[in-house]
């Protein structure tokens, strides 16, 4: 007898999954971003039998390529873990949902990702939803249909599939969202490298070798090495942070400061703190 299907989804295959697996209620979520891309794993994973269980093998989740180091959001079971990109999910697994979601980032500078994710546990149902921003799409030969749909003021893109098996990757692509080049950025780092040098060279060339001028260059070169390790940990804090209008007067702050100090060093005199 043909199964009688009212919607395209009803009629998505699913597996039987034994008493572990990944719910139908699970979501990937991506939200890009100027510079990174958030990625979260809600995972609502379902325990059928009526006792506790143990997998026949470990949760163990290791997120893909180009990912940063994986977080467990607020809310989720005391059973997950998260170490580097690795994921444990610790059994027995109580009867019910065992809730765990999962958050990590990665970088957009192309305005294209490509997410490669095996899951330990059967996939009940694949479901993914993209923020679009620009002219954002989401594609994977895995997602059977795709729609858009507003919620918040924002637009987003929902695609649904069918199961997955426990190890078979998942593939998506997430391209044409907006994107901030890193080459300003690069050519900052650039710049104060080069700064450094001929700083380095000056401090090093013949000079007046009174005790008061070489107590005074000595300031200098310290003065420099400090606002040069400004510069580096403020490139670190923005990368993690993102907040590019404050991190963008600090740092026009720090190199008209570096270029005091490396005139200083050249002409042979002192620069106020």
């Amino acid at each position: 007898m043909l199964r009688q299907c009212s919607d395209a989804v009803s009629c998505i295959p699913r597996l039987s999954s034994g008493p572990v697996a990944i719910g139908s209620q699970s979501r990937i979520v991506i939200e890009p971003g100027d510079e990174t891309v958030n990625v979260f794993y809600l995972l609502d994973i379902q325990n059928t039998a009526r006792a506790p269980v143990n997998p026949p093998a470990p949760f163990v989740l290791d997120l893909p390529s180009g990912a940063g180091n994986a977080q467990i959001m607020e809310g989720s079971s005391p059973l997950a873990t998260a170490k580097g990109k690795r994921v444990t999910v610790t059994g027995p697994f109580p009867p019910g949902a065992t809730f765990v979601q999962i958050a990590y980032g990665m970088p957009s500078g192309s305005g294209s990702i490509d997410v490669t994710q095996a899951f330990p546990a059967n996939i009940e149902q694949l479901a993914v939803i993209v923020k679009k921003a620009g002219n954002t799409t989401l594609s994977s030969r895995q997602l059977s249909n795709q729609r858009e749909m507003p919620a918040e003021g924002e637009t987003y893109i929902a695609g649904m599939g069918g199961a997955i098996q426990a190890g078979q990757p998942i593939a998506l692509t997430v391209s044409g969202f907006p994107h901030h080049s890193s080459m300003p950025r690069t050519i900052a780092l650039f710049l104060a490298v080069v700064i450094v040098g001929i700083g380095v060279w000056a401090a090093r060339a013949p000079g007046n070798d009174a005790n008061t001028a070489a107590a005074q260059r000595k300031q200098l070169i310290a003065r420099r090495e400090k606002l040069f390790a400004d510069l580096l940990r403020l490139e670190h804090d923005r990368a993690k942070r993102g907040d590019e209008r404050k991190y963008a007067a600090r740092r026009e702050q720090l190199i008209v400061a570096l270029e005091q100090v490396y005139g200083a060093l050249d002409r042979g005199d002192d620069v106020a703190a």
